[in-house]
Formats: C-alpha cells, sequence, structure tokens
C-alpha cells in the first residue's frame, strides 16, 4: 500500500486513471478490500482510494500489503444538514480524535440497522439481525438490509427495496445519527484530513444555490469537490469543473463502486471524462501529504 506522494508521473503512454470514491464489504460494498483493490487494477484504475462509510476497517486491512495499485486512505461521512450531503475525507495521519468519532457513528449505525430490522418484521418480512451483522466487516448500512431482503425474496431488486421500505419516508426508513458539515468540517481538518464535498449532483441544486454553499463550506475548512462521480454526468462536467476550480477548490472524482448492480459506477468509471485526472490526483496528494503530523 504505498504512501501518498510515491505515485510516479504516468506520462502521455499511460494516462492516470483514477477512482478515489470506491467502497468494500467493511461498509456497503460487494467485494473484500484485498479484492476490491485487484478488481479496480484489472479494470485499469492506477490509484484508488477506500472510503468506507464510518469506518477506516477496509483501508487499515490493506496497511502494510503489496497491491497492484496505490490505495489512499479515506472515509465517508454522511451528514445531516440536507438530503444527499456526504463530506469525503482522505489522509496519512493515524487521527485518533476522527477514529474515535468514525467509531461512535459506526455504533450508531448498528442501533439504527436493529431497529429497521425490527420495522420490516413488523411488516412481515422477518430478517435475521445477527446474522446480517455477521455479514459485515466493519459497519451495518441500508444496502446491507437490501442485500438481505433480495437473498430471501422479500423483493425483487434493490430499488423496489428503497422505493417501499427503506427510502426516506418509507414505512421501514429510520433516519440515521450524523455529524453537521460544521461538525466534520474541523474535525477533519484538525486531524489532518483533506474534506472534499461527495457528488454534489445528489444536492439536486441549482448552480448559484450550490456555489453559495461551497462557499460558505469553504469558509468552514472544505478543500475539495468531487467533481467526476457518476450523478453529474447529466448535468455535465464542465460548468462544475469551472466553477470549483474557480474558487480554488481541489477537483476528485471517483465511481463510489459498490457493486456491479448497485445504483452507482465501476471502477474508473469517471476518469474518461477527467482530463486533467493525473494533476488533480496530485494536487490532492499534495494536500495529504502536508496534513502529516
Amino acid at each position: 500500500m504505498g504512501r501518498p506522494g510515491t505515485i510516479p508521473a504516468t506520462g502521455t503512454s499511460k494516462p492516470m486513471k483514477p477512482d478515489l470514491h470506491m467502497h468494500t464489504t467493511a461498509s456497503d460494498g460487494l467485494l473484500p478490500p484485498e479484492e476490491l483493490v485487484r478488481f479496480a487494477a484489472d479494470r485499469g484504475v492506477t490509484v484508488m482510494a477506500v472510503t468506507d462509510h464510518d469506518t477506516f476497517a477496509g483501508a487499515d486491512s490493506l496497511r502494510g500489503r503489496a497491491t497492484p495499485i496505490p490505495v489512499l486512505t479515506g472515509v465517508e461521512l454522511s451528514l445531516s444538514d440536507m438530503k444527499g450531503l456526504h463530506l469525503l475525507g482522505y489522509g496519512v495521519t493515524e487521527a485518533p480524535e476522527l477514529r474515535h468519532t468514525v467509531h461512535a457513528l459506526a455504533e450508531k449505525r448498528l442501533t439504527r440497522a436493529a431497529r429497521m430490522v425490527e420495522k420490516l418484521g413488523e411488516l412481515g418480512f422477518p430478517l435475521d439481525y445477527d446474522q446480517l451483522c455477521a455479514a459485515c466487516e466493519g459497519t451495518v448500512g441500508r444496502m446491507h438490509i437490501v442485500r438481505a431482503m433480495l437473498d430471501k425474496g422479500c423483493v425483487r431488486t434493490a430499488q423496489e427495496a428503497f422505493d417501499r421500505f427503506l427510502g426516506e419516508g418509507r414505512p421501514a426508513y429510520v433516519a440515521g445519527e450524523r455529524l453537521t458539515m460544521a461538525q466534520a468540517l474541523p474535525l477533519l481538518r484538525r486531524n489532518g484530513f483533506v474534506p472534499v464535498l461527495a457528488h454534489p449532483a445528489e444536492l439536486e441544486k441549482d448552480d448559484m444555490t450550490l456555489r453559495i454553499l461551497l462557499e460558505s463550506w469553504q469558509k468552514q475548512g472544505l478543500m475539495g469537490v468531487e467533481v467526476y462521480h457518476p450523478s453529474q454526468e447529466k448535468h455535465g462536467f464542465a460548468p462544475l469543473d469551472a466553477m470549483v476550480r474557480r474558487m480554488g477548490l481541489l477537483v476528485t472524482g471517483g465511481s463510489d463502486y459498490h457493486c456491479d448492480d448497485s445504483r452507482h459506477g465501476q471502477p474508473g468509471c469517471t476518469a474518461v471524462h477527467w482530463r486533467s485526472a493525473e494533476a488533480d490526483t496530485q494536487a490532492l496528494l499534495q494536500a495529504m501529504n502536508e496534513y502529516q503530523g
């Protein structure tokens, strides 16, 4: 697992193909960490980040192990300010305070999952909560419950599970306990992690509103925006890319890969649109290195 800053320039013969947003079985991804790295490398990804929800377990399991491509340590935090608001953090420090907070959030996810399973049971869809937790390697999310429902034939597709039962406002949904942006940004910064807004298209804001939000968050410590995410493609990448660069924020990108049949992208899928991928990735690496304690 290479240290940030050691990734060589690839030159014109083999362009860098980064994927800085990927999930493992430590949160709600389908592949174990080592298998995910091999899967990404086989699909041409040249550098990746493990950004599991509320856990470092997946990234930590790769420490000290030889990997076919460099792997950056990251985390994804779900925030309470508005629907779809997530924050990615990238770093190389041990960050004990951040890890303690992330562990506490993971514990709250267990409580939330137990309540959702209870509600599904009341609706006539009993699931084994202990078995569900035993299959998890880090933290429990709604996708673990969805997969259990699929295995038992309760629903035909993951989308049906969200639409009928587990989506916000549906009968088995339980809101999670989350940090606010005002809490998460300083937490990441003082622990040596670079905070990056994840998939801004999922906020469903117009350009002017997004710009106002970014300006506010930048003042609080936001350092980058995940411009190259699958959800941004329908809106076009160029306008957001231009806005983010004008503001002096880092530009990042990733597939948000969870599994082959998920609502997210495939490894490296946004790199084809990301013309300055190498320079932007190196800029992120430089910011991470400047934060080393």
